[in-house]
C-alpha cells in the first residue's frame, strides 16, 4: 500500500492548481483555452442569428444602440500526465520509493478531483525510452495505478527529453519526479514550456544533500559505471554542499519559467507528508 486511509482522505478534499489553460475533451473545474458555459465571464461578441437570447446584454443595448452577447469562462478537466523516475540513481538510498509514493499521491489527488490522470515510468521496457502505465478519471481507477506504480521496477539508465516532448503538447498538465541526475535535466524542464503547467517533484536523499562522506574515495555512477577518485577534505564537503544548492536553485528557476511548480523533496518514509505540507503552503494545491 503507498498511501495510508489516513492520507488518502486528507487527499480527497484537495485539487492539484495549474498555472495555464487546459485544452481537453470533456468538462470539468480548471480553466479552458475554450468558452463555455461556467459563470465567470469572459468577454463579449456581436449578436450572431441563433445565438442564445438570454445572453444579450440589455443594458448595452440601450446605452449604445448594439446588440451584443455575453461570453463565458469554460472550465474542463485536467488531462494530468505523471512521470516517475526509476532510473539507476533512483535506486540509491531508496529515492524510488519515495518517488512511488510521491506520484501515488498525485494521481489519487486527481482521481479524487475527476482528472484525467495517466502514469508513465522512465526507462522503458529496453526498446522505449518510456513505459505507459494505466490511466483514470475516478476513484475506481485508483487500485489499478497504485498496483501498476508497485510493480515497477528501478534501474538502467534512462533519458526523460523523448517523453518530455510528448507530453509538452498534450494540451494538460505534467507531474515530474525526479532526481533530475540526467545530463539532459535543463533542456527537459525549459521544453516542458508548452503544457498547462504541472508540477516537478525534486527528489533527492539526505545523504546527497548531506554526504557523510571523509578522506580518499573511490565513487561509481550508478547508470553508467563510470569512476571518479576524490579526496572529501572539509573544503570539497562544502564547494558540494554549494553545488548541490545551487542545482536546486537552477531546477526551482527553470521549473517556473517553464510555468511549472517546484518542490524539493528529501527521500524517507514521510516524504508524501512532507510533500503536501510544502505544496499546500505554497498554495500548489487547496
Amino acid at each position: 500500500m503507498l498511501l495510508d486511509p489516513r492520507l488518502r482522505a486528507q487527499l480527497e478534499r484537495l485539487a492539484l492548481g495549474v498555472r495555464g489553460r487546459v485544452t481537453a475533451q470533456w468538462a470539468g473545474r480548471h480553466s479552458s483555452t475554450r468558452l463555455g458555459e461556467s459563470l465567470d465571464f469572459a468577454d463579449y461578441r456581436p449578436y450572431q442569428p441563433g445565438d442564445d437570447y438570454r445572453r444579450i446584454d440589455h443594458n448595452l443595448r440601450a446605452r449604445l444602440g448594439i446588440v451584443m452577447v455575453r461570453q463565458f469562462e469554460a472550465e474542463q478537466e485536467l488531462p494530468l500526465d505523471i512521470v516517475v523516475d526509476l532510473s539507476g540513481s533512483m535506486e540509491m538510498h531508496d529515492k524510488a520509493t519515495s518517488a512511488r509514493t510521491l506520484a501515488a499521491m498525485v494521481a489519487y489527488m486527481g482521481l479524487a478531483s475527476g482528472d484525467r490522470v495517466r502514469l508513465w515510468a522512465v526507462p522503458g521496457d529496453g526498446v522505449r525510452t518510456e513505459i505507459q502505465g494505466p490511466a483514470g478519471r475516478h476513484l475506481a481507477a485508483w487500485p489499478l495505478l497504485e498496483s501498476w506504480l508497485e510493480s515497477r521496477p528501478a534501474g538502467g539508465g534512462a533519458s526523460l527529453r523523448p517523453l518530455g516532448r510528448r507530453l509538452a503538447a498534450s494540451g494538460g498538465a505534467v507531474v515530474l519526479v525526479s532526481d533530475l541526475l540526467v545530463e539532459e535535466w535543463r533542456g527537459v524542464l525549459d521544453g516542458l514550456a508548452p503544457t498547462a503547467g504541472g508540477l516537478v517533484l525534486h527528489v533527492l536523499s539526505r545523504q546527497e544533500l548531506y554526504p557523510p562522506l571523509a578522506g580518499d574515495l573511490d565513487l561509481v555512477d550508478s547508470e553508467t559505471g563510470t569512476r571518479l577518485a576524490v579526496s572529501m577534505s572539509e573544503e570539497a564537503v562544502r564547494n558540494y554542499q554549494k553545488a548541490v544548492e545551487d542545482f536546486a536553485l537552477e531546477a526551482s528557476r527553470r521549473s517556473r519559467r517553464a510555468g511549472l511548480d517546484y518542490l524539493l523533496v528529501e527521500a524517507g518514509p514521510d516524504a508524501a507528508e512532507r510533500a503536501l505540507e510544502g505544496l499546500a503552503r505554497r498554495e500548489v494545491v487547496r
